[in-house]
């Protein structure tokens, strides 16, 4: 069985900068890398679905680069929306799959962890400065992909943008341009146990080419809940959290941790005996 850890939307800053001029994204990543260290020593890999960097900047980045060294096992790092591809590749060009991206232009990459084929998909078109923050995966990409998954090994796929709508207006307008092209890929490959992803900021699971995909929320804020398509984008401070995918095989399941600590787990068993004690 092969066990990643998730977090996504990182949206960092340079030290001593507030992102968004009130959110210490700093300290909400290193609080969610302690969780996942200290709860989960089971973990095999480590996946970081897009968004470092809030603005692309270098210091952002070397920030990152060490929070994520932290962890003893491989980190799989891919841009978002709010990321500069080739600075990103830059700074993480040690971490697995950046010294030789497979497809030009694109920071995607591939390996085998525990029997699983792990692929990270390269979503971003390098937006920031124009404006645009919808995803884009391109026919290289998707190529690559389909020649990837024909090994038969069970396959996980991580990204940051939704290859799904999420019914919440202000981030389907900013989703997967070409999500059908993908869901068409993964469709001729049952061997896709799970498509992770970021981007939405909220757990939100839909289903691709007949694979469940989920979203997780980011390890900061949060985005608001609402299925009015003419609301406005808000963001709210909602519990921060991470994902743990088990792929065994045949089977997959997911599940959302939260960086808070809410108090030791207590015994059902001496829970039961207080509220009814034996007469």
């Amino acid at each position: 069985m092969a066990v990643f850890a998730h977090i996504t939307d990182l949206h960092l800053r340079p030290p001593g900068i507030l992102t968004l001029g009130r959110i210490d994204t700093d300290r909400f990543v290193a609080r969610a890398i302690d969780a996942v260290i200290a709860r989960h020593e089971e973990v095999d890999a480590v996946i970081v679905s897009g968004d470092i960097a809030d603005i692309g900047e270098d210091d952002a980045y070397a920030r990152a680069l060490m929070l994520l060294s932290r962890f003893s096992v491989p980190v799989f790092v891919v841009p978002g929306n709010h990321d500069r591809t080739a600075r990103l590749r830059e700074a993480f060009i040690a971490f697995p799959g950046h010294a030789e991206p497979p497809v030009t232009d694109k920071a995607c990459h591939s390996a085998v962890v525990a029997g699983v084929r792990l692929v990270l998909l390269d979503t971003s078109v390098d937006g920031i400065d124009t404006g645009e923050h919808h995803g884009e995966l391109g026919p290289a990409q998707l190529a690559w992909l389909d020649e990837l998954l024909a090994d038969g090994l069970p396959a996980m796929i991580a990204m940051h943008h939704p290859p799904f709508g999420s019914g919440i207006g202000f981030m389907d307008g900013i989703t997967l341009k070409d999500a059908d092209a993908f869901a068409a890929v993964v469709a001729r490959h049952p061997n896709v146990r799970r498509i992770a992803c970021g981007h939405v900021h909220r757990v939100i699971v839909g289903e691709v080419g007949g694979v469940t995909a989920m979203a997780i929320p980011g390890v900061a804020h949060q985005v608001e809940l609402t299925l009015d398509l003419e609301a406005p984008a808000r963001l709210v401070m909602e519990p921060p959290a991470y994902g743990l995918h088990l792929i065994d095989g045949p089977s997959a399941v997911s599940h959302v941790g939260y960086v808070d600590d809410f108090g030791p787990a207590a015994l059902f068993s001496v829970l039961k005996d207080e509220a009814e004690p034996e007469q």
